[in-house]
């Protein structure tokens, strides 16, 4: 599977504002419109209905690419599910219930909708778009489930570039990791074990792929990712997860077992 590397050009919650027609969008239009206004009263007058309907136009020729966009991005995975033999429903509300955990806990609202079912590698996944609320703000991300053998500690490790959409805290603690593209961040969980699993070899798979978290605790490994990806990149980014799955230390696995120990059955 090829693996690639790059940077979102704007930051998840921005696209995902933008992406789902939020009032993000027409904040920003009038931001513009009133000052096109002045500025046509001062030059022409006659001119401000056109200007005025010109920059309509453009919030319509956006809302139409952002949708056709869209759909390109849905037809192309539904293609690769028919390759790879995986399911696609519409929406699974069980997986809830998995992940009594941040930041999938957060708000009762929550739901998740476009998901995938297959298996990889030999392990079972669940992928699909998660949407919440963020202190007041619809946002959301998409997400991927994958089976582990073992229970594992919990943690929630993110690059600073997502924590806007899937933070478990306000309190972050900076990981200081050579070779990670960009900054990495603990919201939950022990930081030990945090840079413990963030080894040079963990390291080494995740650089090659666009920055993804992920959230664990017991027999749930969830990645989390930024929505609206390529097929070409989720892929990429799959294959990266399940090596940090199978390049997890044997005393991060112990650590979970301990964990798992002391909760009750």
């Amino acid at each position: 599977m090829s693996r690639h590397q790059g940077r979102p050009r704007l930051r998840p919650d921005l696209v995902w504002q933008l992406r789902q027609g939020s009032a993000l969008v027409f904040v920003l239009w009038f931001a513009i419109a009133i000052p096109l206004v002045l500025f046509g009263l001062l030059l022409e007058p006659r001119w401000v209905g056109w200007m005025v309907l010109g920059w309509f136009a453009v919030l319509v020729v956006f809302t139409l690419v952002s949708r056709l966009a869209e759909l390109r991005i849905r037809k192309a995975w539904e293609d690769v599910v028919e390759q790879m033999g995986w399911h696609l429903n519409a929406v699974e509300q069980g997986l809830l219930e998995r992940w009594p955990f941040p930041p999938f806990d957060a708000d009762p609202g929550a739901e998740v909708v476009d998901v995938t079912a297959g298996r990889h590698r030999g392990r079972e996944f669940w992928t699909g778009r998660f949407r919440h609320k963020v202190r007041r703000r619809a946002l959301g991300f998409d997400f991927l489930d994958l089976e582990v053998e073992r229970p594992l500690p919990p943690l929630q490790v993110l690059p600073a570039s997502l924590a806007s959409v899937a933070a478990a805290s306000l309190l972050p603690i900076k990981l200081t990791v050579e070779g990670l593209p960009g900054a990495y961040q603990l919201y939950n969980g022990r930081e030990d074990l945090a840079m413990a699993v963030l080894h040079p070899r963990a390291v080494e798979a995740l650089a090659q792929v666009p920055p993804f978290g992920f959230s664990c605790e017991g027999r749930r490994f969830v990645v989390i990712l930024p929505a609206y990806r390529d097929p070409s990149t989720a892929l990429a980014q799959l294959d990266a997860a399940c090596d940090l799955l199978d390049l997890m230390p044997e005393h991060v696995w112990q650590a979970g077992e301990q964990w798992a120990a002391t909760r009750p059955l």
